[in-house]
């Protein structure tokens, strides 16, 4: 009978510990309210960052844009870059419809390694039949 006991005390159906209620997790430093110097509207801020901006985001997507409209307009020209692997500056024409962020070298072996990782695109012929490149 001991052994019969023991099992019935080992498998047998335990009460549930109460669950503790749930603790409010602080969400580290309060935001604080700014007002945006282009277009009035307020945002939050983590007063934590190490640079408070002074535009809300739909004004820093607005700049950016019409920075880059400005430079495309105008007759062809050359734009500077700083390449963002090797840190050299390369000049490209303002005609491109995205500006590239590594030079000529470093975009050959980024691609290289992209193509490495994720594999090359697929491509179809035109009876159907799909190969990899």
């Amino acid at each position: 009978m001991k052994l019969l006991e023991k099992l019935k005390a080992l498998f047998g159906k335990k009460p549930a510990a109460p669950v503790p209620a749930p603790q409010p997790e602080s969400a580290g430093p309060k935001k604080v309210k700014r007002v945006c110097k282009g277009c009035g509207k307020s945002f939050p801020v983590n007063p934590a960052w190490e640079h408070i901006p002074n535009y809300c985001k739909d004004c820093k997507q607005r700049f950016a844009r019409e920075k880059e409209e400005k430079q495309r307009t105008g007759a062809p020209r050359k734009i500077k870059r700083t390449c963002k692997s090797c840190g050299r500056v390369f000049t490209f024409p303002n005609t491109l419809e995205h500006y590239p962020n590594y030079c000529l070298n470093c975009r050959k072996t980024r691609q290289n390694q992209m193509k490495a990782k994720y594999g090359s695109p697929v491509r179809r012929a035109k009876d159907g039949k799909t190969t990899k490149a």
